[in-house]
């Protein structure tokens, strides 16, 4: 089954998700929290964190106002790939405007639904949750707790 995690904006959905994979051995995949103002990727299995804002990098990743690392990306994807086929959770934090411009997790995201059919949780604000399953062409369940799951 493949889960939309969904609230608003600065809710506590990737605090939330990070409270609950804390206990738990099978959980695999990408957090986004913020840590001293900044976000950051966080590697769900391991706790490692690593940019995901751009710091004077050539070659970043842009949507509206935000300027990403495209190294920090090729990173976080090449966890997530990894953890495709591990037993347990998979968790993409966060999927929004930048995938739905072809970018970031996008290519990611469309392997998974392929490879994958369940224990999988994407992100996804309030507000755009339509928007990502038209593009994705996924039939989803949408909950607001990590509690629903």
């Amino acid at each position: 089954m493949i889960y939309i995690l969904s609230a608003s904006i600065q809710s506590g959905k990737t605090t939330s998700l990070i409270n609950w994979s804390d206990s738990r051995k099978d959980v695999f995949g990408i957090l986004t929290p913020v840590i001293n103002g900044k976000r950051v990727f966080m590697n769900a299995d391991t706790k490692e964190q690593f940019p995901m804002e751009a710091t004077g990098e050539e070659e970043v990743l842009v949507v509206g106002r935000f300027v990403f690392s495209k190294a920090g990306f090729d990173q976080a994807i090449q966890i997530i790939r990894d953890s495709i086929t591990k037993e347990g959770w998979l968790v993409i934090d966060e999927i929004g405007p930048l995938e739905l411009e072809g970018k970031g997790f996008y290519t990611i995201i469309n392997e998974i639904l392929i490879l994958r059919k369940n224990k999988t949780i994407l992100v996804v604000r309030k507000g755009m949750v339509e928007k990502v399953k038209d593009c994705f062409m996924i039939n989803a369940t949408e909950v607001n707790s990590i509690d629903e799951i």
